[in-house]
């Protein structure tokens, strides 16, 4: 039995050229309400009108208990979006654009997502403390 891929391929007949993200998107913002009764802002990029990229935020992301499930969010809606431009807009999806996106969800030492890198960066190519050249030309 084969295994089947993870990610659908991009349908090609609807999928432009360029993998790089316009510098203005079109986008829309929607109010949502959690089971705590926070209110959350979900903002949604498009190109197309299909979506590329997800942020959420709170009024209450500066609250200090919040920042670990912050950064949680931060490394749910960033590696969503690199999913959403692989699928929509025919992004190549690589393992070290993944660890990028992680490494920066991180907001202070042994969150979670520094953990994450820490450990997925040993399946990297490169070397623990080093840059990947992909990483050095889209940073």
């Amino acid at each position: 039995m084969q295994d089947e891929p993870i990610l659908p391929k991009p349908d090609q007949s609807t999928v432009k050229e360029k993998t790089e993200l316009p510098e203005v998107l079109d986008g829309k913002r929607y109010r949502t309400i959690d089971r705590e009764r926070n209110k959350w802002y979900l903002s949604i990029s498009e190109v197309d009108g299909r979506p590329v990229e997800v942020f959420a935020s709170t009024a209450f992301d500066r609250d200090h208990e919040l920042q670990s499930r912050i950064s949680n969010l931060t490394t749910i809606t960033r590696l969503i979006s690199l999913i959403l431009r692989h699928i929509f807009i025919n992004e190549p999806l690589t393992f070290e654009k993944c660890l990028k996106q992680i490494k920066r969800s991180s907001r202070q030492k042994n969150d979670l997502p520094d953990m994450l890198y820490g450990v997925l960066n040993r399946y990297s190519n490169t070397p623990q403390g080093e840059i990947s050249p992909e990483m050095k030309r889209s940073a």
